[in-house]
């Protein structure tokens, strides 16, 4: 009776094994009867029945370790996670030799988030029984949990090839295969194991997650609500539902799905992650926060389902999300902790430094941080269809920097889902001043490639004479994965650029009228990656660039010799080439790099003098500016505990060549930072660092841009040289309301070219931040800052010799669920600016509010995103010293605009 059950249960008949047994008399007394029966219990979801069973067997046979095995199962999935150890273990006293007891054991171990002592009794149980099937598919599965992607299809065809006719051993290799983007094994292996067990929702959810990577969203979809309806109680099956209703755009039954899975399982942060997601999307960012902070919280309990490495990776993921909602909320300092938390806890997440790259785009001076975490963001990303526009890549964007295309979020309409598909989206702004901008971006994925294409082209006739721009960039980008573990990808950009004097200062009469700059540049980078385990991955960077960068200057000393002229052109040719490997443990993460950078370049100049009775005097010379830099670098994370992180670094530089700024250095830059959690909502930071600025391609390096969140890669003069040290203290008083302060100095030594030599000046900067952030109503959010700059220098060389200003912005933001927001922001400015120029000094003082105001409404079905905003909203007249000459961060005037984003499917 037990043997033909038991052969219909390996022939995945388990109707006819139930069948087999039914006419069993009550007054059987063999223990072993009693297990078998409460694990076909369990092998349909029948768990009280099966409990029942397993009590009588342990009646009979105190020591059962089958029983005792069954019933650790029953005590994980109830997450009575000490029971099941203790049963685990007395299971494995009790039969040492036995699979099954360590089997049970690998489950109690993984519940109480011993991932490693989990795959040792898994590893156990297959050197005691080679033959069992299950002891090799749940290795599989532990691999997989590890990243372990190779050995996990390994173990799963040996698994297979012991009982091919078993759904578990057909599922699990259905997922080894699914992992490795392999859909069409991944069907058959799934669509296998329905048949062997039409009543098993692992195999229909994994059959409807490969249909939707192969871009079969609706069929995909369908598969899993089959999946749920056969386990309405798995709150993982519920989440993936949730997941498809929110791809396919069926808006209000996704968060159902959410919420259903958040009340299976109130521990797995999963469904509150992506419920913040869609509440992002609906224009709901408060409810997003307080479903993202959720998220983190139960961080620790998705341990079930993957590997304390991999658990981390989760939670740098979640405080990416969080980040995204910060800034969709206006807490840009947030935002930007959440993205150094993130980053210090695992370098080798992409959606961190993703994070970073956006977050540093409201900075001042941070181009350089920006474009660089955007770099490495890229490098580490796995496959995806997510539009790359063509501007975040580029620095210096100037006068168009703050109200173009690009201010949108750029990961706003991403889906949950990777899989094969064309996404395209549109962007547009209209403004005065005759500025104009548009950007359209096509990008797709098939099998194992991506693809993007790129187009943006903005144009503006400025807030003054000759402050006028226009800037062109395109990119192509594909990105090939020729291995699970194994990514090659390739970019091409261009820029042409084109504008006049557009540099804010202090003194209104202190512009040109005649001076002129054009930049064209092509730029080729090539990159891989490559993981020996999810702890070891070596990233490589290769970048060629041609550019082309003129100045002109029909009447250079206007008031003293008019028409007189002058000329630059420098072309140059440079290459660029790093290479970096990151290694992650437990307690510590370290980065190593080295990077090879050679420019040929000259510079052209053209002088012509036009001296009265005399006429034009003119002089021609060429200055060679080839510059090979080796940089090698060393930065090391180490967690003695789970709240205190040190960081501890070290790089060097070494240049030669004809750049009189840059050559003959050989510089040391020790690095050190402490982040300190003394209490759960309470971050301190510390560090001290010295630094170097390097002439960059791109202005893009893999080494790591921040210590301790201090920004260690300014937008300064190459060559330059220095220290900054700083502290801060970030506070969570409640999940409404947020508090935090920071303080930095920076000593420079700042290089500049004279006549016949490099001159070099002490400079002093320092930077004080205060905010305050409040979230009183679901649809509301205020803030309040307070920001301090101090620069001080000798005043030569154009700079000036003294700049002190003080920023107090305030916001207020509504967001409706209707789709409908609006934010104001009233901003108090207070400058003090003191020249040294040749005969005399100049200063000035200024202090004055702008008015900043938008308003947005997102298309329905995530389609797209509408805005009506105006900086300077009163057309304040005013004057300052704008210290980021790259990307201005207020209007000088009224601008009023109309912007609107349009993203398909």
């Amino acid at each position: 009776m037990v043997r033909q059950s038991l052969e219909a249960y390996l022939r995945g008949d388990i109707q006819r094994a139930f069948d087999s047994i039914a006419a069993a008399p009550a007054t059987v007394s063999d223990p072993r009867f009693f297990t078998y029966r409460a694990h076909l219990l369990l092998t349909i979801g029948r768990v009280d029945e099966a409990a029942a069973d397993i009590e009588r067997a342990l009646r009979l046979a105190p020591n059962n370790a089958d029983a005792l095995s069954l019933q650790t199962i029953i005590a994980v999935v109830r997450g009575d996670r000490d029971q099941a150890l203790d049963i685990a273990q007395k299971a494995v006293q009790a039969a040492p030799n036995s699979a099954t007891a360590q089997i049970a054991l690998s489950y109690a171990q993984q519940a109480r988030f011993d991932l490693e002592g989990a795959r040792t009794s898994v590893e156990k149980a297959v050197a005691l029984d080679p033959q069992n099937a299950l002891a090799w598919a749940r290795l599989s599965e532990l691999s997989a949990s590890f990243g372990d992607l190779g050995r996990a299809l390994r173990v799963a065809e040996k698994a297979t090839s012991l009982q091919p006719n078993l759904s578990r051993t057909q599922t699990v290799l259905g997922y080894a295969y699914l992992m490795r983007v392999q859909t069409k094994r991944a069907r058959e292996a799934f669509e296998r194991a329905i048949t062997l067990d039409q009543g098993d929702p692992l195999p229909r959810l994994g059959l409807g997650l490969a249909k939707i990577r192969d871009g079969k969203l609706h069929e995909g979809g369908r598969e899993i609500e089959v999946a749920a309806s056969l386990d309405p109680g798995n709150a993982i099956i519920r989440s993936y539902l949730g997941k498809t209703y929110y791809e396919e755009k069926r808006t209000g039954l996704d968060e159902r799905e959410y919420a259903v899975a958040e009340q299976l399982d109130p521990n797995d942060p999963t469904p509150f992650l992506y419920d913040a997601i869609a509440k992002q999307t609906t224009n709901r960012p408060v409810e997003a926060l307080h479903d993202v902070q959720r998220a983190i919280e139960l961080n620790d309990n998705r341990a079930v389902y993957r590997s304390r490495l991999l658990l981390d990776a989760d939670e740098a993921s979640r405080s990416a999300s969080l980040g995204r909602i910060y800034s969709d909320l206006g807490f840009q300092q947030l935002a930007l902790v959440e993205g150094w938390k993130s980053v210090n806890t695992d370098p080798t997440n992409f959606s961190a430094h993703r994070l970073l790259a956006d977050s540093y785009a409201v900075l001042p001076r941070h181009e350089i941080a920006r474009v660089s975490e955007l770099l490495q963001s890229q490098l580490l990303q796995p496959l995806n269809q997510t539009p790359i526009q063509p501007r975040l890549a580029e620095s210096n964007l100037f006068l168009l920097s703050a109200g173009g295309p690009s201010a949108l979020s750029f990961n706003e309409f991403n889906p949950l889902f990777n899989r094969n598909g064309i996404a395209f989206q549109l962007s547009g702004l209209g403004g005065e001043n005759g500025t104009y901008a548009g950007e359209a971006v096509l990008a797709g994925i098939y099998g194992k490639a991506a693809a993007s294409l790129g187009y943006s082209d903005s144009r503006t006739n400025g807030f003054r004479v000759n402050a006028d721009q226009k800037d062109r960039i395109g990119n192509a980008f594909v990105q090939l994965d020729l291995t699970p573990d194994t990514s090659v990808q390739a970019e091409y950009r261009y820029r042409q650029d084109e504008r006049g004097d557009i540099v804010q200062r202090f003194f209104k009469d202190e512009f040109s009228r005649t001076e002129r700059n054009t930049e064209e540049r092509n730029t080729v980078r090539v990159g891989a990656r490559h993981n020996f385990t999810p702890g070891s991955i070596v990233l490589l960077s290769l970048a060629w660039q041609n550019a082309d960068v003129r100045l002109t200057d029909k009447d250079v000393i206007p008031n003293i010799l008019p028409g007189s002229f002058a000329t630059v052109k420098r072309p140059e040719k440079s290459f660029s080439a790093e290479l970096q490997h990151l290694f992650r443990s437990q307690y510590v993460t370290v980065t190593t790099g080295a990077g090879f950078f050679d420019i040929e370049g000259r510079a052209n100049r053209v002088f012509g003098l036009n001296i009265p009775g005399l006429g034009f005097i003119t002089t021609d010379d060429t200055v060679r500016l080839n510059l090979s830099h080796y940089n090698l670098y060393s930065y090391a994370n180490i967690h003695p505990f789970k709240t205190l992180t040190f960081t501890l670094g070290l790089s060097g530089d070494i240049t030669e060549g004809d750049s009189q700024d840059v050559a003959g250095k050989r510089e040391i830059n020790p690095k050190f930072g402490v982040t300190w959690n003394p209490l759960p909502d309470t971050t301190v930071r510390l560090a001290g660092f010295r630094m170097l600025k390097r002439t960059l391609i791109t202005n893009q390096t893999l080494e790591p841009t921040q210590v301790a969140g201090f920004n260690q890669f300014f937008d300064d003069f190459n060559g330059t040289t220095g220290w900054r040290y700083g502290g801060a203290i970030d506070q969570k008083i409640t999940r409404d309301l947020f508090v935090g302060v920071e303080y930095s100095a920076r000593a420079l030594d700042v290089p500049f070219i004279g006549p016949t030599d490099v001159e070099r000046e002490a400079t002093d900067e320092q930077f004080g931040h205060g905010y305050v952030f409040w979230t009183p109503h679901p649809w509301v959010a205020l803030r309040a800052e307070y920001q301090v700059e101090r620069f001080k220098s000798p005043g030569h060389h154009g700079q000036p010799a003294r700049v002190d200003t003080q920023r107090v912005p305030f916001g207020v933001g509504f967001f409706h669920p209707s789709g409908f927001s609006a934010v104001v922001r009233e901003t108090y400015i207070n400058q003090d600016v003191q020249l040294e120029e040749a005969r005399n000094s100049r200063a000035g003082h200024t202090d004055f509010w702008l008015t900043d105001a938008q308003i947005s409404y997102r298309l329905p079905y995530r389609y797209g995103l509408i805005s009506v905003g105006a900086t300077n909203l009163f057309d304040r007249d005013f004057r300052f010293s704008e210290r980021d000459l790259n990307n201005p961060t207020i209007e000088p005037a009224r601008f009023v605009y109309a912007r609107f984003t349009l993203a398909l499917p």
